[in-house]
C-alpha cells in the first residue's frame, strides 16, 4: 500500500482511504473503510477521464455488470455512484492471491484442486451467463483463490454478445494465451458463452501444468495457435483430459455449457454444494493454504476507523501496489570469497544469511511510530507476501511493502563518509548448472558498485548482497521471499535462468522490489502480471527474427530445416515456431521437424531435411541434444549454416560436439566485452580486479546495475523507495556500454533494433561476430 499522495482526499463519500493500492486502466484504486468499519476496495474514474462521456459510460457499465452478477464464487460489488462528480465504485476486499500466483510460486493443483476450481469457476460463470452477458477475459490473474474455493474478478469488459457500442471495429478484446479462437478472430463481434468455456479450458490447463495451453511469445503468435494450433495438455492428469478437449474444442458449438461442466469436473468425486466444506478441504496446496491464512490474519489486524491516520509523503512507510498489468482490455551456493571487498561496501552473505540487525542506517529518515511496531510491520509485509487482488482494479490489485535506508556498511570508508547506504542485491546461480553465468552477473554487479562508491559525489554508498539459489527454483522461491522482506534492498539484479525466475518472481512482486534479469528470456515472464519485474534483454522470441535476416542474408539459404526439440519446453517453441512465422512472411521455404523428448538419435530428422534439400538448419533446442544433432550433421558431412540461439552459447555444447560444433552460428542477447568498443573501459577494469577478461553477462549486469543506481541517485533523499525507484527506471532511458535500456509498460525490454548478437564456433571456441543484422 502507497501512502496518500497530497493530492489524495481524506475520505469519498463517507469512505476512510488507508492508502493507494494502484490504478487500473481508468481509476485509482484505494484500501478504505466503509462507514460501518469494513474493508473494501474502492475505485475512482480519474478526473482527465470523468468528464468524458465515453469513459464515464465504460465505467457506469462495469458497475452495472458488477450489480448483476450474484454468485458465491465471483467477488461482489459492495457499493458505487458512477453520477458523482467523481464516479466511484466499491468491491469487497479478498486477501488472497491469484491463481497466476499461486501456481508459479508452488506448482500446479493436483486432480481434486483443479476439479473444484471448474467447478466453482463454471458456476460463477453460469452466473454471468444466465444474466445475459459474456466475461471475456478469464486468465489466472483473474482468479483470487481463498480457503473455500476461487473467485473471480474483473468485469470491466464483460457484456452482452450483441453489445458493441463500446469496441472498435477489428480490436481483439481479451487476454491473447486465453482468449477464445473466435475472439481472435471475430474481436468483439458475436462472441458468447462459449468463449468463457474456452477460456476456462485454458485456465484448468494451466492449473493444471503450469503453463498456458497454447504456450508464449507475441501476441500475434498467441491469436494463431487459439485458431489453427491443437492445445499442449502434456501433464494433465487423464480424467481431466476428456473434458480439457472438449472446453477447448475450436468450434464453439461443440463446448459444453456451464451446468454440464459442474456436472462432468464434479462426476468423478468432487462434491456439489449441499457438501461443500468436505469439497473445499485440502484443496490447494499447504503452502498456499498457509499464505491465505497469514494474509487473512494481516488483515483483520489493519487499523480501524478510529486508528486510521491518512499518512503524509514524508512520514508514512513507502508501500505500493498495481493493478493487474497483463495484456488485458486490448491486443496493442555460495560466491568466490576472494570477490569481498569490504572497502567498496561490497560484502556477500550467505544465500540464507539475512542482513546483521546491527546494520541499521543511521543517516536516513527515522522510522515512523508504525514501523517500530513489530506486529504492525508483519502485518504490511503478510499482506504484501503476493497478489492481493481486487475487482475494482480492472484486475488483481498488488500490495507491496518498502521503505527508504537499509543496513549500513561497516567499513571504514563508509562509515568515515556518512552517507546513507543503500542495498542491491544478486540473487543468481553461483554454485549450480550455470553458475559461470551467475558469477559473471555478480562480478559486474560489484564492479559497478565499486566505481559508485568511489566516487567523491556520490549521494549515498551501496551495499551488495549476494544470494545463491545453485539453479534450483524452489531455494530461488524462499530466497527471492527473504530478499524481499529485507528493507535495506531496494533492487535486484537476477535471477540466472527461466525457471528459477519463474518461482521468484511472485516473491519480488509482493515487496514490490525491483528486479531486472539480464539472463532469462522467456517472453512469458514479462506478461505473468509482476509490476516489479523488468526483462533486461531481448525475448527469445525476439531472436529469430534476427536469425532469419542471416539466414537469409549472410548465409544466403533457400531453404531452412527448423528443427523443434520437444525438450527444450517453450525455449524451443518460441524460437522454433517464430521462426517459421518469420520465414512465411518473407516467402522464405522452411522445413519444420519436431522431435519428440524420447529419441535420441537425430539420423531421421536429418534424413528428413537433407530428403527436402533444405540447406541450412537451424536448431530450437539446448546444449545437449544440440551436440546430438551437431554430429549427425557432420556425419552426414552436412556443409549449409548451422544456426541456433542462446542456449547453445554454452561450453556444454563444445563439450559434448566436440569438432562437430565448428562453424556453428548463435544469435544471442549477449555480447563479449573484449571486442565492443564502448565496452573498452569496463573490460580493461574488470581485467584488473579479477585478473581475467570478462565473461558473457557480466557487462550486461554492470549495465543494469549501472542503471539502477543512476535512477536512485536522481531521487531525492526521502524518495529513494523501492516503489519511486521502480517507476523511475521504468520511465527513464538508459545508455549502456551493451545497449539502450528503455522498458515497456510490461516490463520487457523496448524494441528497437538493438540486443541481437552473432557468435560462431572457431577452433573449439565461441568467437563474438558483433551485431546481428535485423535487415538484409
Amino acid at each position: 500500500m502507497e501512502p496518500l499522495r497530497s493530492s489524495d482526499p481524506a475520505h469519498i463519500a463517507d469512505h476512510r482511504l488507508l492508502g493507494r493500492l494502484g490504478a487500473g486502466g481508468m481509476g485509482v484504486v484505494y484500501l478504505a473503510r466503509t462507514p460501518g468499519g469494513a474493508l473494501v476496495a474502492l475505485k475512482v474514474l480519474l478526473a482527465e477521464y470523468a468528464e468524458e462521456p465515453d469513459f464515464k459510460e465504460r465505467f457506469r457499465r462495469e458497475v452495472e455488470v458488477a450489480r448483476r452478477v450474484d454468485s458465491q464464487w465471483a467477488v461482489p460489488l459492495v457499493d458505487a455512484d458512477p453520477d458523482a462528480e467523481a464516479p466511484w465504485l466499491t468491491t469487497a476486499f479478498v486477501p488472497a492471491p491469484s491463481l497466476g500466483e499461486a501456481v508459479a510460486a508452488y506448482g500446479p493443483l493436483a486432480e481434486h484442486g483443479v476439479r473444484l476450481l471448474g467447478v466453482r469457476l463454471a458456476e460463477a460463470l453460469g452466473a454471468v451467463h444466465r444474466v445475459g452477458l459474456v466475461h471475456r477475459d478469464l486468465k489466472p490473474g483473474n482468479v483470487l483463490i481463498a480457503h473455500d474455493g476461487p473467485r473471480l474478478i474483473d468485469f470491466g469488459i464483460a457484456r452482452a454478445p450483441q453489445d458493441t457500442a463500446l469496441t472498435a471495429t477489428g480490436l481483439v478484446v481479451g487476454t491473447p494465451g486465453y482468449l477464445s479462437p473466435e475472439q481472435a478472430q471475430d474481436g468483439g463481434d458475436g462472441i458468447g458463452p462459449a468463449s468463457d468455456v474456452f477460456s476456462l479450458g485454458c485456465v484448468l490447463a494451466f492449473a493444471s501444468t503450469g503453463r498456458a495451453p497454447f504456450g508464449s511469445g507475441p501476441v500475434d503468435a498467441l491469436l494463431y495457435r487459439a485458431v489453427h494450433d491443437p492445445a499442449d495438455l502434456d501433464g494433465v492428469p487423464s480424467e481431466l483430459l476428456a473434458v480439457l478437449e472438449r472446453c477447448l474444442e475450436k468450434d464453439p458449438a461443440r463446448r459444453p455449457d456451464t451446468g454440464e461442466l459442474v456436472r462432468e469436473l464434479a462426476a468423478e468425486g468432487t462434491p456439489l454444494d449441499e457438501e461443500r466444506g468436505a469439497a473445499t478441504a485440502e484443496w490447494l496446496p499447504e503452502p498456499v493454504t498457509r499464505l491465505i491464512a497469514e494474509r487473512s490474519a494481516a488483515a483483520l489486524a489493519l487499523p480501524d476507523i478510529e486508528h486510521t491516520q491518512v499518512p503524509s509523503a514524508t512520514s508514512a512507510p513507502a508501500v505500493s501496489g498495481r493493478a493487474d498489468s497483463g495484456p488485458t482490455d486490448s491486443v496493442a551456493a555460495g560466491s568466490d570469497p576472494a570477490d569481498a571487498d569490504t572497502a567498496d561496501a561490497d560484502t556477500t552473505d550467505a544465500d540464507t544469511t539475512d542482513a546483521d540487525p546491527s546494520d541499521a542506517d543511521t543517516h536516513g529518515p527515522s522510522p515512523s511510530p508504525q514501523d517500530a511496531r513489530p506486529a504492525g510491520r508483519r502485518r504490511f509485509l503478510l499482506l504484501a507476501g503476493g497478489a492481493v487482488a481486487l475487482a475494482a482494479a480492472g484486475g488483481g490489485v498488488w500490495w507491496a511493502a518498502a521503505r527508504d535506508g537499509g543496513p549500513g556498511d561497516d567499513s571504514p570508508a563508509a562509515a568515515s563518509s556518512r552517507r546513507p547506504v543503500h542495498t542491491v542485491a544478486l540473487h543468481g546461480d553461483l554454485s549450480g548448472p550455470q553458475r559461470e553465468t551467475g558469477r559473471a552477473q555478480e562480478r559486474g554487479l560489484r564492479l559497478a558498485v565499486a566505481e559508485f562508491n568511489a566516487r567523491d559525489d556520490a549521494p549515498f554508498t551501496v551495499k551488495v548482497r549476494a544470494v545463491d539459489d545453485g539453479g534450483d527454483p524452489a531455494a530461488s522461491a524462499r530466497l527471492a521471499e527473504e530478499l524481499a522482506d529485507d528493507p535495506a534492498v531496494l533492487a535486484v539484479v537476477g535471477p540466472t535462468t527461466d525457471a528459477t525466475a519463474q518461482t521468484a518472481l511472485a516473491k519480488y512482486d509482493a515487496g514490490l522490489l525491483p528486479v531486472v534479469g539480464v539472463s532469462p528470456g522467456a517472453t512469458s515472464l514479462p506478461f505473468l502480471g509482476f509490476r516489479s519485474f523488468l526483462q533486461g534483454r531481448l525475448p527469445d522470441s525476439v531472436l529469430p527474427l534476427y536469425a532469419s535476416n542471416y539466414l537469409r542474408g549472410t548465409a544466403r539459404s533457400r531453404k531452412v530445416g527448423i528443427v523443434l526439440d520437444r525438450p527444450a519446453g517453450d525455449y524451443g517453441t518460441e524460437m522454433g515456431t517464430t521462426l517459421s512465422r518469420t520465414l512465411d512472411d518473407v516467402q522464405l521455404p522452411s522445413v519444420p521437424e519436431v522431435v519428440s523428448a524420447m529419441r535420441r538419435d537425430f539420423g531421421s530428422t536429418v534424413t528428413a531435411l537433407l530428403a527436402a534439400d533444405a540447406d541450412s538448419v537451424f536448431f530450437a533446442g539446448l546444449p545437449d541434444r544440440g551436440a546430438l544433432i551437431a554430429t549427425t550433421l557432420r556425419e552426414r558431412a552436412f556443409q549449409g549454416a548451422r544456426v541456433s540461439g542462446p542456449a547453445l552459447l554454452d561450453a556444454r555444447f563444445l563439450t559434448a560436439a566436440q569438432e562437430a560444433a565448428e562453424s556453428w552460428v548463435m544469435v544471442a542477447p549477449v555480447i563479449d566485452a573484449t571486442r565492443k568498443p564502448e565496452a573498452k573501459k569496463f573490460a580493461a577494469a574488470y581485467r584488473e580486479r579479477w585478473k581475467e577478461a570478462p565473461p558473457r553477462y557480466a557487462a550486461e549486469a554492470y549495465d543494469v546495475t549501472g542503471m539502477l543506481l543512476k535512477s536512485l541517485s536522481a531521487l531525492p533523499v526521502k524518495s529513494r523507495t523501492r516503489a519511486d525507484l521502480l517507476a523511475a527506471v521504468r520511465a527513464a532511458k538508459y545508455e549502456g556500454i551493451t545497449k539502450p535500456f528503455a522498458f515497456q509498460e510490461t516490463g520487457q525490454i523496448v524494441i528497437d533494433g538493438n540486443g541481437g548478437y552473432l557468435w560462431r564456433v572457431e577452433q573449439g571456441d565461441f568467437v563474438y561476430d558483433g551485431p546481428a543484422p535485423i535487415t538484409v
